[in-house]
């Protein structure tokens, strides 16, 4: 198939006789120069006249007809116009000679250079030009118009065009000045040099007026040239998309519309996922409104039974009974786990009580062991190694490219651009703003950054090499990138003016024609096209779009910088002082112009992110101090009647210190340990496990003092405090246990972070129960023992006298007081003695309580035997049930001594302790009352939050709107986006705030991407050349036309070019059709093209070189067969074509643009690794991503070159993988849902495993799981709400908020599953009994603390760890305090025994 081009040409010879130019010579009066016979065999011209003052060669005026060619000329013109000759052949008379011939292939061969690769398109446009000036019939289509004289004048030297193969953009913008079609390449083609600002270009004006304009007389030029898919000059898919055989890229994906369409709703409606919530929600109300309807029902029912004597509560207990008594044949027995915790808990605590300072300096001796590990703990910030594991794709990407090729250079930046103030203003840009390429006189910002360059250039550093102890000064000239080892590779737009004032103020040179042919004439110092895409921003990339000069509204300035380890510390050193002069005198120049600046070094972001830690040090200390006061506060409590002196004596300052000790200890020793297993910590660290370990460490600390004040008083301590961690022992192991399994689940992913955070929580928080259970126990003990001596908090030493605590009482009132730990109430002896005679299982005999009330140190009381375990149990006989009223459980059923300060209104039979409640035997009616923070929420929880959420107007109410919010925060999943924007991780006066801001608002070119491919065996014998190649004799799906063809669906695949291949610019450079690029001497040596040192300089230099290879036969060595080299001949010219400098005779040299490219080896005796054994080991193409300017770009790039990638290496056979600097720090996105999937569901199957094996109930331990879940997915939803990214910091906070979740709710199911009675009345108990700790504990503690992070200097504490946290403690609370007790009251599970011996 052939393509047919027909065109007219009008050519104005210029015969220059004086001037050099058209402008200045005079014109020739005769006409005898004009094309008067437009006829077959007759030329328009013919010959050379004379030469430009430029040597430009002028042709004459020729309307005769042609002359034929020597054999010498005739063998030229076969070779550089091989279907001319072929056409006429050596007895056509053609209208050119010798020497135009010899000028015509110099002009060809410089854009030959880009062609050759393509058959078609060099042959078609070395044929266009063959045509124009040699062909017979030449004045069919050529008319000369316009002549002037010429004049010989001194020969001046020229400065030829350059162009280079390294752009990643179609020929055709190369040697057609950025043309668009084939109107405006003809019209660049033909402009005379005069008219072109650098002075190349045409000898004489060419107008192509086109086939519809054509004279009368004349004919367009009509001549058949081959199409690229030609089998005889077959291009490349990625030169010739259109061949049949190339497969075009898909169309784009229309948008996919919002809506569930599927069930007819409109395409802006509610999704599918939403619609299926919205109608479980709304049966689920239905539901609700079923079972309020059917209420009254049940009440009757209810109500028929009380005359029997049961209320509806009893029913309820007697059914669960019958069913539990028929299903398991008789008693529920608890866990197996728990008999024989609870003997334990009971020894520890007598030991802890009776040897405290043995016990507190036995933990102290064990946590100094652990914290030794602390001399190998150091502090990871690099974030390469925080997110990304050693064994991760990019990271064993970023390793091996980085061994191959070197790392990336360090980059440092300036943005400029224009605010509304910027003048002149009189023509804004697309965007609003005025344009940044303005020249004024006044409002020059070219030359304003010229004057900015001029003082980065000037900025000189000391610094000192930490490896050789050398001193020396750093400026940019001296760590620079430079590829050709001269001008350093600075991105600018005064590139344009090769960085030089001058040239800009003389004026040649116009910002808006540079833009426009920027590949061609515009070349920057380090000889490398600069396009405007990459030093110009702020433009619009539609169709609003106008020029560069008129809608560019910043300047993108970038300085790479080499990365060598050598260069290292000077680099370092220089960037610190960039930043300083960017802050300061650069920052003023702006100012001054009305200019914006923002810059960024490489340091920048390590530099701001330990600013940070510094800065919010203070924050942090803050929120833990006021934890600690309010825990202080918390703890300590004050009896009636007391003076205000008492309050030096129950205050429980001293016990609140060593909680917050030992929480502190705790992670200090867990850091030790994980530091000696070559663990190292991070700043979420150091930040996060103390906020998490005081969050169940405090926990523990209230519930362990409330169930040590629920014991007897008149018991002695070491007993009291056995009988407390026998009853809450358990449940502070179950909620330990949860969470030191969820957290090592946590240690099964793959992101280091979050690995190490998981594992060092999992230890820190086993190291704090198992010092809450010993130390802080044994501190107990001790505290108790100084309250019933009077001695003061924190200064034990110091005793108040009984006058002074007990000034209005009696002495014998003073004196029971003062042995009442603090918490309690003082019973009467009457109360007493009534009680003593109540037949209550393990109550302590009246002797013993006798003799433990008369003294006032534990050390003198008598022996108490130890109780059984069935004196610590729920005892169901002497239930009492009240009709028509909410039971009080912890009035009728307990006999614990109470916190609150209220009145008892009954007693009851048997003591329980199940849950930190009980003790030893019952106690009856109290007096006085005892004030106090956990009293008060004692009171709270008794007398209206736990009657509240009995009544069933409010359980209805409330799971509706829990279970409403779960379905919100569901619907909301998909919507909580991945990412972690780079200005919150920053201060929020970081200077880089306002850089990544401009940054992604005004860069339009995205990053570099490598595409390497290892291992290419370069035998042609092999597979490896073709599949890669995308020149001539390639094949059609070969990996450069696959890059080629992604980059037409941008769209789709983010590849913005077709990638710079060395391969298909080596096998041009070694080809034959490019005579001056592959040359070597006589001697075998290499030989540079002709324009280069030392051939442009003497002519005998170069003498003997000649081109490397030729076409014809083999078996010469001389010669390539097919068209491509042998091994030995790769071997020995790919060294060659690594070190040949681009120039106007060859431009395909490859230093500069593949200095790079191929992984260098000096062992190899080639230079480059693995080519001497036949393959070239690794070697990278280069391309650009399209411009990504937010997080999600980020990701959706990413994953689109992965998916590219491993669909081309399956479709080639080939093990190519992608490299862009970002990748290592967006992997974690493309798999942090998965992995947060797989931990947290880790987590809860691993909490509902170790509830189970401690309750022995999967009913209550699914109820857990439940709750937790919800808390979780609310939590997620909190994210939606408050624009919260799913990253690692996040699944950190997430895994966090599972432990303090399962801390929540463990607590208050545990008391349920030992309560006893119905299940309302349970419920009710354990809130009495547990919701006081848990809100105290967990609630106001944590949210006391949270509110001080509010005010924290960095976002990152202000979006990931306040809002957060805020949310996890609101949540939290409500679920474990509100939504659980409503479950556990109308679903949960039947109450739970022990039976067996303490001891």
């Amino acid at each position: 198939m052939r393509t047919h081009v027909a065109l007219f040409l009008a050519a104005c010879l210029a015969m220059c006789v004086r001037g050099g130019s058209s402008q200045d010579a005079p014109w020739v009066k005769d006409s005898s120069w004009q094309t008067v016979t437009h006829a077959k065999g007759v030329c328009a011209l013919h010959g050379v006249c004379g030469h430009r003052a430029d040597k430009s060669g002028l042709d004459c005026p020729y309307n005769q007809a042609g002359s034929a060619l020597d054999s010498q000329a005739m063998q030229k013109l076969e070779d550089v116009c091989p279907q001319l000759a072929s056409e006429f052949g050596a007895d056509g008379k053609y209208c050119c000679t010798v020497e135009q011939i010899d000028t015509l292939t110099k002009q060809i061969q410089q854009a030959s250079t880009l062609l050759v690769g393509c058959p078609a398109c060099d042959h078609n446009f070395k044929h266009f030009f063959c045509t124009l000036t040699c062909h017979p019939d030449q004045s069919t289509f050529v008319n000369v118009t316009d002549v002037q004289l010429t004049v010989d004048t001194n020969r001046t030297a020229v400065k030829e065009d350059v162009v280079f193969g390294l752009l990643n953009i179609k020929a055709i913008q190369l040697v057609g000045g950025g043309a668009r079609n084939f109107q405006e390449w003809f019209n660049f083609l033909g402009l005379i040099k005069d008219k072109q600002p650098t002075r190349i270009g045409a000898p004489y004006q060419m107008d192509f007026p086109g086939e519809q304009n054509t004279p009368a007389g004349m004919s367009a030029m009509n001549e058949t040239i081959p199409a690229c898919w030609n089998s005889e000059f077959k291009c490349s898919c990625g030169d010739c998309p259109d061949a049949p055989a190339c497969i075009p890229p898909p169309p784009p994906l229309p948008p996919q519309p919002y809506g569930c369409t599927a069930v007819g709703l409109g395409p802006n409606s509610l999704s599918c996922l939403d619609l299926s919530l919205l109608l479980l929600y709304i049966a689920f109300l239905l539901g609700l409104v079923w079972a309020a309807l059917h209420w009254r029902v049940f009440a009757s029912f209810a109500k028929r039974h009380q005359a029997n004597g049961a209320d509806r509560e009893a029913l309820l207990e007697d059914g669960e009974a019958s069913q539990e008594t028929a299903e398991h044949g008789g008693e529920h027995l608890y866990s197996s786990l728990e008999q024989c915790l609870r003997p334990l808990f009971y020894r520890l605590g007598v030991y802890c009580g009776e040897q405290p300072y043995k016990v507190i300096a036995l933990c102290a001796v064990a946590i100094a062991v652990c914290c030794l590990g602390l001399l190998r703990f150091q502090v990871e910030t690099d974030p390469q190694r925080l997110w990304v594991g050693s064994a991760s794709l990019a990271a064993r990407e970023k390793a091996q490219y980085e061994d191959s090729f070197g790392a990336f250079w360090r980059i440092e930046q300036l943005l400029i651009s224009t605010t509304p103030d910027t003048l002149p203003a009189r023509k804004l840009a697309a965007s609003g703003l005025p344009p940044i390429v303005v020249q004024d006189r006044v409002h020059d910002h070219i030359r304003w950054l010229f004057a900015v360059q001029a003082e980065v250039d000037a900025l000189s550093v000391p610094y000192t090499n930490s490896k050789t102890g050398q001193a020396g000064n750093a400026t940019l000239s001296s760590i620079c990138f430079k590829p050709l080892g001269g001008a350093c590779a600075i991105e600018s737009v005064l590139q344009y003016w090769q960085m030089d004032a001058d040239t800009y103020a003389r004026g040649g040179l116009s910002p808006d024609f540079c833009f426009g042919h920027w590949s061609t004439q515009c070349r920057s110092a380090f000889e490398s096209p600069i396009d405007p895409h990459t030093v110009l921003g702020g433009f619009p990339t539609d169709s609003s779009f106008r020029s560069f000069a008129q809608d560019a509204t910043s300047f993108v300035v970038t300085y790479p910088v080499d990365s060598s380890p050598d260069n290292r510390d000077a680099a370092l050193a220089w960037e610190k002082a960039f930043i300083e002069l960017a802050q300061t005198r650069l920052q003023d120049m702006a100012a001054e112009a009305n200019l914006r600046l923002s810059f960024s070094s490489e340091r920048s972001v390590e530099d701001e992110l330990a600013r940070e830690t510094a800065s919010d040090s203070v924050t942090v200390a803050v929120s833990y101090l006021v934890m600690l006061l309010y825990i202080a506060l918390a703890l300590g409590t004050l009896p009636a009647g007391v003076s205000p002196w008492a309050v030096l004596v129950y205050s429980r300052v001293g016990v609140g210190l060593t909680g917050v000790m030992i929480v502190g200890l705790s992670v200090l020793a867990a850091l030790g340990l994980c530091s000696l297993f070559g663990m190292w910590a991070t700043l979420i660290i150091l930040e996060v496990i103390p906020f998490l370990v005081l969050a169940v460490g405090v926990d523990n600390m209230f519930i362990l003092a409330h169930a040590l004040q629920q014991q007897d008083p008149s018991l002695p301590t070491p007993e009291r405090l056995g009988r407390a961690l026998a009853g809450a022992g358990p449940s502070i192991t179950l909620a330990a246990a949860c969470e030191t399994l969820a957290f090592g689940l946590g240690g099964l992913t793959t992101m280091p972070a979050v690995r190490n955070f998981s594992l060092c929580a999992a230890v820190a928080v086993l190291l704090d129960y198992a010092l809450q259970m010993t130390a802080f126990a044994a501190r107990l003990a001790l505290d108790c023992d100084r309250v019933q001596a009077g001695r003061l908090d924190c200064l034990p030493c110091l005793k108040l006298s009984h006058h002074k605590l007990h000034p209005y009482s009696s002495e014998t009132a003073a004196h029971s007081d003062a042995t009442d730990a603090p918490g309690t109430e003082s019973m009467t002896r009457q109360t007493d003695q009534a009680l003593a005679h109540m037949p209550a299982a393990g109550a302590a005999p009246p002797a013993a309580a006798g003799a433990a009330s008369s003294a006032p140190e534990t050390a003198d009381l008598p022996e108490v035997p130890p109780p059984d375990a069935e004196s610590l149990m729920p005892s169901h006989a002497g239930l009492q049930h009240e009709t028509n009223q909410q039971p009080q459980g912890g009035q009728s059923l307990t006999g614990r001594v109470k916190a609150l300060g209220r009145s008892l209104k009954g007693a009851a039979q048997g003591g329980w302790s199940g849950s930190g409640r009980g003790g030893g035997g019952g106690r009856g009616v109290g007096s006085s009352r005892v004030y106090g923070v956990t009293p008060a929420l004692h009171w709270y929880m008794e007398r209206v939050h736990a009657p509240l959420l009995a009544k069933p107007a409010v359980q209805l109410v409330t799971l509706a709107v829990f279970v409403g919010l779960f379905v919100l925060s569901l619907a909301a999943l998909p919507h909580v986006s991945r990412g972690l924007e780079q200005q919150v991780a920053l201060p929020r006066d970081s200077y880089l705030q306002g850089y990544f801001t401009d940054l992604y608002d005004v860069l339009r070119v995205g990053p570099p991407l490598y595409f390497v491919v290892p291992h290419i065996h370069m035998d042609p014998q092999e597979p490896d050349i073709n599949t890669i190649c995308s020149v001539g004799g390639c094949n059609d799906a070969s990996f450069v036309n696959e890059v080629s063809a992604a980059a037409r669906d941008p769209g789709r695949t983010y590849i913005a070019n077709p990638p710079a291949s060395w391969l298909d610019d080596f096998l041009s450079w070694i080809s034959p059709g490019l005579p001056h690029c592959c040359r070597e001497d006589p001697q075998g040596q290499q030989c540079p093209p002709p324009d280069q040192y030392p051939c442009n300089t003497s002519a005998a230099a170069c003498a003997d070189c000649a081109t490397c290879f030729t076409t014809g036969p083999g078996p010469d060595p001389r010669v390539l067969p097919h068209n491509r080299p042998t091994l030995e001949q790769v071997q020995a010219k790919l060294p060659w074509f690594l070190k040949a400098v681009p120039s106007a005779e060859c431009a395909k040299g490859g230093v500069g643009g593949y200095n790079n490219a191929l992984q260098l080896d000096a062992s190899d005796p080639t230079g480059i690794a693995g080519l001497s054994s036949g393959q070239v080991a690794a070697s990278s193409f280069r391309t650009y991503y399209v411009p990504l300017n937010t997080q999600q770009n980020f990701i959706d790039a990413y994953q689109a070159i992965r998916d590219f990638t491993a669909a081309t290496n399956k479709k080639l056979g080939i093990q190519m993988y992608p490299y862009s600097i970002f990748h290592i720090f967006f992997e974690q996105y493309l798999y942090v849902v998965r992995n947060s999937v797989w931990l947290l569901g880790g987590a809860l199957l691993g909490v509902l495993a170790v509830c189970w094996a401690f309750t022995a109930s999967l009913w209550a331990s699914s109820i857990i799981l439940l709750v937790v879940a919800m808390i979780l997915m609310d939590l997620l939803g909190v994210m939606y709400l408050w624009g919260i990214q799913l990253n690692a910091v996040s699944v950190v906070n997430l895994t966090m908020a599972l432990g303090i979740a399962v801390e929540f709710c463990a607590h208050i199911v545990h008391a349920f599953l030992v309560a006893p009675g119905g299940r309302a009345q349970r419920m009710q108990i354990a809130l009495q009994d547990m919701g006081a700790s848990v809100l105290s504990g967990i609630t106001i503690t944590k949210f006391a603390g949270v509110l001080v992070l509010a005010f924290a200097k960095t976002q990152i504490f202000e979006v990931y760890f306040f809002r957060v946290y805020f949310g996890l403690v609101l949540l939290g609370a409500s679920h474990a305090l509100v939504l659980l007790p409503v479950l556990l009251s109308l679903f949960g599970p039947p109450q739970r025994q022990s039976i067996g011996q303490l001891v």
